[in-house]
């Protein structure tokens, strides 16, 4: 399984970053200090993610056949993504995103989604699943149609096959969409969703019963992140509780999509639960030491984590660091 590909499909965007003292109010101006520009969209970033760990990673979405078309193919080409079933989409626009990043390192997100949505089920190729270990699908892909559609139709030939599917739910799909992704929830193997998605999602605040109703309908693992509080996994064997790392925050675009990456790693590689988390906590809280998304080699996570092993106090598990040290030295 680990030599197989994890197949992403979600929107694939350019990000532009603009980095702001403060937001403006309606109608006033704001004046950034600092612009960056990035692939972006949350699978394009946990599919590069993913591929830096030595994973093989495919992309499934839409693209425009604009200016932008070029740079998202060249961008994901460089990264080794394969993105042999990224349809372009003629007249269409690819997705754009304008960034505001506040000194606080909250990011707020103007969206255009373009040509994304305009993925159709007769998009999908027979051969989309061929050599696929994995289906990483977000919560995004179920809000409109004819994306939806196709959505669901890759969600029935990953069942049909027996590909085990995961879904990271982001927070706008649960407000906007929530009676569509209960009905997808059954059909995953992974989940992986915020603190105020899972709360509307299972209707309570207890933290234990919100994971054992996620689990109670035959999910393998469950994570629920919280930010600077760090993120809870549910399992069969039980529950814990990964704290985040401490790292200077500037900018949370990318947290949750590499947090994604690290826990679909440490799946995929037979991770204990604990080395799963961690390594899904260190790539989180690493991208949100950089501006936009996050581009980490196996490398630089090994150098993080050996730093975070030498420093007293970070509250992380000694045992989970040094099995995830290890399998990804061993792994490389």
């Amino acid at each position: 399984m680990p030599g197989k590909s994890v197949l992403f499909f979600g929107d694939i965007n350019v990000d532009n970053i603009f980095q702001l003292t403060t937001f403006p109010e309606i109608g006033r101006d704001a004046y950034a200090e600092h612009v960056e520009m990035h692939l972006g969209g949350a699978v394009s970033n946990s599919a590069v993610a993913l591929r830096l760990l030595g994973q093989p990673a495919r992309l499934l979405g839409a693209v425009g056949d604009d200016i932008w078309t070029d740079y998202v193919l060249s961008e994901l080409a460089l990264a080794q993504v394969d993105t042999r079933h990224v349809v372009v989409k003629p007249g269409l626009q690819t997705g754009l995103i304008f960034i505001a990043v506040t000194p606080n390192g909250e990011r707020t997100m103007l969206s255009h989604r373009g040509a994304n949505i305009a993925l159709q089920p007769d998009d999908l190729s027979q051969d989309v699943l061929d050599d696929i270990a994995f289906v990483q699908l977000v919560g995004y892909d179920f809000m409109e149609a004819p994306q939806r559609d196709a959505a669901w139709k890759l969600v029935e030939m990953a069942a049909e096959q027996g590909i085990p599917l995961s879904m990271d739910t982001g927070l706008d799909p649960v407000l906007l969409a929530q009676d569509t992704l209960q009905d997808v929830l059954p059909y995953l193997s992974v989940l992986i969703t915020g603190a105020e998605e899972t709360e509307r999602l299972t209707g309570t605040t207890d933290r234990r019963l919100q994971l054992d109703r996620f689990l109670s309908i035959g999910l393998d693992l469950v994570a629920i992140k919280s930010g600077r509080e760090g993120a809870w996994l549910g399992f069969d064997d039980g529950v814990i509780h990964g704290p985040a790392f401490p790292v200077q925050v500037v900018d949370t675009t990318s947290a949750g999509d590499n947090f994604s990456a690290g826990l679909i790693y440490g799946y995929l590689h037979a991770f204990s639960p604990q080395g799963s988390l961690l390594l899904a906590n260190a790539l989180g809280g690493m991208a949100t030491t950089v501006y936009g998304a996050a581009r980490f080699t196996r490398e630089d996570v090994c150098a993080f984590l050996k730093q975070m092993q030498e420093q007293q106090g970070t509250g992380q598990d000694q045992a989970a660091l040094s099995e995830v040290l290890q399998r990804l030295e061993h792994n490389a």
